[in-house]
């Protein structure tokens, strides 16, 4: 009896586990989204001297023209790996130029813009995001 009874807690716990995972999140899903809400996103001219396409951990960034910025998304294995690279990346002794950081479940993303230029568009990300989260 006492088998039969671990056996089935067993499976509960393994349905219930499988039923909680974090789905991670794609490219080609942000991409969507993305162009779903109007922000159209062109391929940018890569920089290898640019601190934000070097890459995190491993981890190389897509990045794409913005309006007047460019944004940057780092998709990690894992919502841990994200939260791992957001830190070793502002531990670089850089000053960073202005720009926007989000982040949702395995991704990191840096909107990067001009100084004088409005927070319209890094509002409108993060709305994006917290549409993402829902």
């Amino acid at each position: 009896m006492n088998r039969v009874l671990c056996m089935i807690i067993l499976i509960f716990l393994m349905v219930l586990a499988g039923c909680s995972t974090n789905n991670p999140l794609t490219l080609e899903h942000l991409l969507d989204v993305f162009q779903k809400e109007g922000l159209q996103l062109t391929k940018a001219e890569e920089n290898p001297e640019n601190i934000f396409q070097q890459g995190i951990n491993g981890v190389k960034p897509s990045f794409y023209q913005l309006s007047a910025g460019v944004i940057h998304f780092y998709i990690f294995k894992s919502n841990k790996e994200r939260k791992e690279g957001r830190e070793d990346f502002y531990d670089r002794p850089v000053e960073f130029v202005e720009h926007g950081a989000f982040e949702i479940k395995n991704v990191l993303i840096f909107y990067v813009y001009e100084k004088n230029q409005d927070d319209e568009i890094g509002k409108k990300i993060n709305d994006l995001i917290q549409e993402l989260k829902k």
